[in-house]
């Protein structure tokens, strides 16, 4: 009895610690209010208690598995922003990971005691043995949750990051679970020596091939990561210079200014004032126009606004805003990446639309410990296509262009956020949520 309530616990916090990691990796929820969090941790907490009680009537329970996992995902989906195959493939992996080496201990006790799988994992009951390997990987599971949850983080959002990913992780999990669903036939009357042997030749060719797989999607994200760092640079020296540029523009005129001084002097003292006039009138509006604006307070930002600002005004474009920030969730460098990239394409995008009056709408705010960034535009052509890899660009140029909104999507999903677009009749519109 003792043996069997030390099992159930340790189950317990094993299945805790499993949805503690997917929850730490999709944090945003369904619905921001802290009762619906309760509420959803409370059903967690139950399933848990469920299934911790059921595994300690099977040491392998297979069934649990495969049917658990399927409702865990169901229930993770519910409360947090994921697609239930995302939650599926984590919890399949998870008990997978789990089950291999308590499958192989199950088949070795099975060899001692010359019994089958029905013994070892029902009749037989819970011993000392067992705990102790259930211990030592429920250490593991902690380390992992403590140390290295940011490389599970890659790993997972990498497995899922195309469909292709996901339908080959599928496959593969369902491969082993199958795998390990005829381990236990085999030895439904009596485990074998050779069942041993086996067993170890089937896990260690599919986990051969599944960690051969996880390095290539890895060292194909490393590869995407290096070229989008390299494009990420560009993009910001690009910027910089373009901003140095218009300061120094900006410098040469108030430095002409001069001259236009000696010009009205000499209007004035040969009392041509209608001349004078025309002369103030006409440097005037091009003071204005150098007059800069606040937006953010924060130096480059506001550079980078005022230059595309600028922009706008000599397109036509009428501009509008709504701006209260006073942190950035990503470095400033980021920051004008983002913005840079965005403005860009809807400026692009409001030059060709044939209207009434072509519009831009920026929106950025620190709204508790959220950060949103909206930019809309008056637009003709269709919305931006996602295809897999990267968004495809209107562009006939599709392989040097394009790589600005991909580089965008990267920066925000690192920083743990998401990007999202809606587009209504001529009006497109690209939303940012950290």
């Amino acid at each position: 009895m003792f043996n069997l309530i030390i099992y159930g616990v340790i189950s317990f916090w094993k299945i805790i610690f499993g949805f503690l990691i997917f929850t730490r990796i999709f944090t945003e929820k369904r619905r921001d209010k802290k009762w619906i969090e309760r509420l959803g941790w409370g059903i967690l907490t139950i399933l848990a208690i469920d299934q911790a009680w059921d595994s300690c009537h099977g040491f392998i329970p297979w069934l649990q598995i495969v049917v658990y996992g399927g409702m865990n995902a169901g229930i993770l989906k519910i409360f947090y922003r994921c697609t239930f195959l995302e939650a599926l493939l984590w919890n399949w992996l998870y008990d997978i990971g789990y089950t291999l080496l308590k499958m192989l201990f199950s088949i070795i006790r099975g060899v001692y005691l010359n019994q089958g799988a029905t013994y070892v994992n029902v009749i037989g009951g819970r011993i000392l043995e067992e705990n102790v390997l259930c211990f030592f990987q429920l250490c593991v599971i902690l380390v992992l949750y403590f140390k290295c949850l940011d490389k599970i983080e890659l790993l997972l959002k990498t497995l899922v990051k195309t469909r292709k990913m996901k339908i080959i992780t599928l496959i593969t999990e369902v491969i082993i679970l199958e795998s390990i669903h005829k381990m236990m036939e085999f030895g439904a009357v009596q485990y074998k020596t050779v069942d041993v042997a086996l067993y170890i030749l089937i896990i260690f060719c599919l986990l051969t091939a599944f960690l051969l797989y996880i390095v290539y999607t890895l060292y194909i994200h490393s590869r995407e990561e290096q070229k989008s760092l390299v494009v990420q640079r560009e993009i910001l020296i690009r910027e910089t210079e373009v901003i140095t540029e218009h300061c120094r523009r900006d410098a040469k005129k108030l430095h002409d200014l001069k001259h236009t001084w000696i010009y009205l002097q000499n209007c004035l003292e040969e009392k041509d004032y209608g001349e004078a006039l025309k002369c103030v009138c006409k440097h005037l509006n091009e003071v204005r126009m150098l007059q800069r604006q606040a937006w953010t307070g924060i130096a480059e930002i506001d550079l980078l606004l005022n230059y595309k600002y600028q922009k706008m005004k000599e397109q036509g474009i009428h501009f509008s805003k709504d701006i209260d920030v006073y942190s950035l969730p990503v470095t400033r460098e980021n920051f004008m990446i983002i913005l840079g990239n965005l403005l860009d394409n809807a400026i692009e995008a409001a030059e060709k639309y044939e209207g009434a009056e072509s519009r831009i709408h920026l929106l950025i705010k620190n709204i508790n410990e959220m950060f949103i960034i909206r930019i809309g535009n008056t637009c003709m052509e269709k919305s931006p296509e996602y295809g897999g890899k990267r968004w495809k660009t209107t562009k006939n140029d599709s392989i040097h262009h394009g790589w600005g909104i991909e580089n965008v999507r990267q920066i925000v999903e690192c920083s743990g956020g998401k990007l999202d677009f809606r587009r209504e009749k001529d009006w497109f519109e690209i939303s940012i949520l950290i």
